[in-house]
């Protein structure tokens, strides 16, 4: 399955850039419950019609921005689960490191820390990557503002990242659709170093030159520094959705099927999302970081 035409997405990209700024400040500051949880609703019932006709196959609107020497990409989506289901997942930070662990930078996930106050130990690396170590490390505060029937709203925030970036900002805010569906707005934010510029850069004018974005630009598709923050925050959204998609699963299957899930999301947009190597390869490696894992917290 292909992305549609860069025309198609342009038209539903441009019209809605209005109604997604009025949320977009809340990604950074992570606004009272009320008002937040008001925006968002505003936000739903204004976009009903652009996420039914999303381009992406499913109830997707994207955005991305670089402001203040910050990167953002932006998702709001419809989730066929209810909020309550939703707001139980994700408001256990346990839940985040097995869902995260799809992700190819993500090389291991560790709750650290007490139950009031939990962090996500990550191993990170630039790339998918087989071997026992991953070369950076971050630590990220894990708050639960509000997590129940009627409102959600997480945020995981880490000061520092690989390669000197910092202030890494993901929000996770969700509101119940009168359909008992939940509509969801994730985001995610860092600010890159002066050398992980130029790393980037090298690798995008040469290894990555083909690597784009979702946002239309002339003929094809916006690459650069806000192609790469379009793809991760897709990743990172398409992560929660194939978590939440199998939580009936049973513990000991569900990562697997999680992973297989996410995998044929991740196929349905050849162009952005594409790794190197097979299908089998990426689930090898992944299920031996897993298995690492579960060692590790025996």
């Amino acid at each position: 399955m292909s992305m549609q035409s860069p025309n198609r997405i342009r038209s539903l990209a441009v019209s809605s850039l209005w109604l997604l700024g009025a949320t977009w400040g809340v990604a950074t500051l992570a606004a009272p419950a009320d008002s937040a949880k008001s925006a968002l609703l505003t936000t739903y019932q204004a976009s009903a019609e652009r996420l039914r006709d999303s381009p992406f196959k499913r109830p997707i609107i994207l955005q991305s921005a670089e402001s203040g020497g910050a990167l953002k990409g932006e998702v709001h989506a419809v989730i066929s689960k209810p909020l309550p289901q939703v707001s139980a997942a994700l408001a256990s930070p346990e839940n985040w490191c097995e869902a995260l662990m799809v992700h190819p930078n993500v090389a291991g996930c560790r709750v650290l820390g007490d139950s009031a106050a939990p962090k996500l130990g990550m191993s990170l690396g630039t790339r998918l990557d087989a071997s026992a170590e991953a070369p950076y490390y971050a630590e990220f505060e894990f708050r639960r503002l509000q997590a129940d029937d009627g409102f959600l709203q997480l945020r995981l925030e880490a000061d520092k990242g690989p390669v000197g970036t910092r202030d890494y900002r993901i929000l996770v805010e969700a509101v119940p659709t009168d359909e008992g569906q939940t509509f969801l707005h994730f985001s995610y934010s860092y600010v890159p170093s002066f050398t992980s510029r130029m790393a980037t850069q090298a690798y995008l004018s040469t290894k990555g030159r083909n690597k784009v974005g979702f946002t239309p630009q002339g003929d094809g598709y916006i690459g650069g520094m806000r192609g790469g923050i379009e793809r991760n925050a897709m990743r990172y959204y398409l992560a929660l959705e194939s978590h939440l998609a199998e939580q009936a699963t049973p513990q000991s299957q569900r990562f697997e099927r999680s992973l297989q899930r996410w995998l044929d999301a991740v196929e349905q947009y050849p162009r952005q999302l594409k790794e190197e190597g097979t299908r089998e390869e990426y689930v090898s490696i992944k299920r031996s970081q897993y298995r690492r894992l579960q060692v590790a917290a025996r």
